[in-house]
């Protein structure tokens, strides 16, 4: 049941590949498929690790590669999680979310970014600056650390 699931799936992303311009080579179909069955966000090592599983020879290079050039075609979405954190995750036109990201903990929520529109749409009339809401993150202190930073900075 699996092998025809992703088999279906494979060939699902292999066209949708093809229809955006890309060459369909057998490491940018495992890593596009890797990254669909592993959901959520995840990052180039864990790509790597599931997707060599299938492709023995596979490089960590190769991955880094191929994730560009999904970013490109617009079938991946890059999430900055912070310095050095990048995670990557299926593109969801349908389905557009933002991030918050605790600077303290690290800790990432998915949120809906229309709650921005009216901040997009004040950007827009005293800048012109038309802004993208598909990959917007936000930092700050998550419940947890909030708390424990406001004691820190009033010396208890």
């Amino acid at each position: 049941m699996y092998e025809e699931t992703q088999m279906a799936c494979g060939e699902r992303l292999a066209r949708e590949l093809k229809r955006r311009g890309q060459r369909i080579t057998p490491q940018r179909a495992v890593i596009l498929e890797t990254i669909a069955h592993l959901e959520g966000h995840v990052s180039a090592q864990e790509v790597f690790e599931q997707a060599r599983l299938r492709l023995p020879g596979l490089h960590l290079a190769t991955v880094y590669r191929a994730l560009e050039g999904l970013q490109q075609a617009g079938l991946v979405d890059p999430f900055h999680a912070g310095p050095g954190q990048t995670r990557f995750a299926m593109t969801q036109e349908d389905h557009p979310h933002g991030h918050l990201v605790c600077q303290r903990c690290g800790r990432t929520e998915s949120f809906d970014p229309g709650m921005a529109h009216d901040l997009v749409k004040e950007v827009d009339e005293r800048h012109g600056y038309q802004v993208n809401l598909s990959h917007l993150t936000l930092r700050g202190l998550c419940s947890d650390c909030r708390p424990l930073a406001q004691a820190s900075r009033s010396g208890g």
